[in-house]
């Protein structure tokens, strides 16, 4: 083997995942352009990219009148 090859046994993978909430698509998307250019210089970075929708949890009013039975 010359050294220019790699085996399986010397590679590494980092593997990130970050979820944060955003206002926007396009703000989501500015991030993604940000961390992008972070790793700007590593052509074997993949980003995978993905927006989700979380329902807002709906909060029970305290104030309520209705007694429990």
């Amino acid at each position: 083997m010359n050294e220019n090859e790699v085996t399986s046994e010397e590679i590494q993978l980092c593997s990130i995942r970050i979820a944060f909430p955003v206002k926007t698509d396009d703000e989501a998307i500015e991030y993604k352009k940000k961390i992008g250019n972070v790793l700007a210089d590593i052509p074997q970075a993949r980003i995978e990219f993905n927006l989700t929708t979380v329902p807002v949890p709906i909060k029970k009013n305290a104030s309520s009148t209705t007694k429990p039975d």
